[in-house]
């Protein structure tokens, strides 16, 4: 942590040397300082000795803003496949946001059937992971941004209100473990993760509009004090009533397992914070928006700024894939203001994708087949993105793929998703 704050304050020693700058600088420094502050607040949320790494990468989004191009999917990957997933009254998906591929199982969590169902890596439908219900063992819905699975036992873990429940490899109940009780409080938990023996809790306190990361031990106890969110007297008079006490907006740090790490994006979307299995945390990414920023300021607004879909940024051993929002002042297209970026881990380019149509993404001049954009990363180095059958025979028709034209001939349009699998290079 000393080699972090050392580099805290050689930024804020730079920032008051360029203090004549004009305006415009000094807010990009302020700001890129900010969300170094906030990264140290998170690493310091467990007090636990352990070492520190302290290397990061910093992506200007300025850098991706001027270097605009076509990417190509054989910069990053070897190969792709196309496995079209069983379709059977019991299989029958509804709606496919975010599959997971681990171990060679695919998990699919559909949000509208409330059910999570698991396939084997060729599409064989393999059964259920638990089911629906208020009792032990059972879920009251099914979010995939919820779904983890544990680095050490391979079990798969759904995160349901205040429990997270775990299963084994072949979907069965093993055991739930709650959230601590934070009694007269006005806190919502986003999610917990287990990792490594340990419990993340991504929590907000909406009385004080700040989000916290909450550690415990395997047996439930805080490796850090737990923050104070008692909640104000006011608060508890009257619902309708015109005191002081304002809801604040909250948004979820995104969590995700990068092969043998965590990796927490901060809700603003300023930092990648890294934990490995040994809890070694570390600032891995630092995003860094120039003056472009959205922050609510006046003179920020939606048309002259940035900001990251977090949820949707996924991580692999040669890339990381950013979703971002650009205001039409900023860029403009004719195919709207959502941008896809990508930052290639081995040349050190950062690069935004240049649109084509409404659905940019990579081109595919692998096979010729379909452009891929990742919705996941299986820890064994693939990269994953559902189609719909409706959306793959489309797309199979169009492209020169013999490969999609032959799966597309055994699909109708009611048939469940293909899940494409892109192989990447070592």
């Amino acid at each position: 942590m000393h080699g972090f704050f050392v580099y805290l304050l050689s930024l804020i020693s730079e920032f008051l040397n360029i203090i004549n700058q004009n305006i415009f600088e000094m807010k990009r420094n302020f700001l890129l300082v900010a969300a170094l502050c906030f990264a140290a607040l998170i690493l310091t949320s467990c007090n636990k000795e352990k070492g520190e790494q302290n290397d990061f990468v910093k992506l200007s989004l300025r850098d991706a803003l001027n270097s605009e191009r076509d990417v190509f999917l054989s910069e990053i990957a070897s190969s792709i496949e196309y496995i079209p997933l069983e379709t059977s009254d019991k299989s029958l998906i509804a709606n496919l946001l975010r599959p997971h591929l681990i171990d060679g199982t695919f998990y699919i969590i559909d949000n509208k059937w409330k059910d999570i169902k698991r396939f084997s890596r060729d599409g064989k439908f393999l059964g259920y992971v638990g089911g629906l219900g208020r009792a032990k063992g059972e879920f009251t819905t099914a979010n995939p941004f919820n779904f983890y699975v544990d680095n050490e036992t391979g079990y798969p873990h759904i995160f349901d209100n205040t429990k997270l429940i775990e299963f084994d490899r072949e979907g069965a109940f093993v055991k739930e473990f709650y959230v601590p009780d934070f009694k007269n409080s006005n806190v919502h938990i986003f999610k917990m993760v287990k990792y490594s023996g340990h419990y993340f809790i991504d929590v907000s306190d909406f009385t004080s509009g700040k989000g916290h990361l909450i550690i415990l031990d395997s047996l439930g106890s805080p490796l850090n004090p737990l923050p104070n969110f008692e909640k104000p007297e006011s608060y508890a008079k009257d619902n309708d009533s015109d005191g002081p006490v304002e809801f604040m907006s909250a948004t979820p740090a995104h969590i995700y397992r990068f092969n043998d790490l965590l990796r927490i994006v901060t809700p603003d979307g300023d930092s990648i914070i890294s934990f490995d299995n040994s809890l070694i945390r570390s600032v891995a990414y630092v995003i860094d928006y120039g003056n472009s920023k959205m922050t609510g300021a006046a003179g920020n607004d939606r048309e002259n700024s940035i900001s990251a879909t977090t949820t949707f940024t996924t991580e692999s051993d040669n890339a990381i894939f950013l979703s971002l929002r650009i205001g039409e002042n900023i860029k403009s297209s004719e195919f709207g203001e959502w941008y896809r970026a990508l930052y290639n881990k081995s040349s050190g380019e950062f690069n935004l994708l240049r649109k084509r149509d409404k659905r940019d993404a990579i081109i595919n001049d692998i096979d010729g087949g379909v452009a891929f954009w990742p919705i996941n990363h299986s820890p064994q180095g693939e990269l994953i993105m559902p189609l719909s059958a409706i959306q793959f025979i489309d797309a199979a028709e169009k492209s020169k793929s013999p490969e999609m034209k032959r799966v597309a001939a055994t699909l109708k349009e009611d048939s469940n998703p293909v899940i494409v699998v892109v192989k990447l290079k070592k």
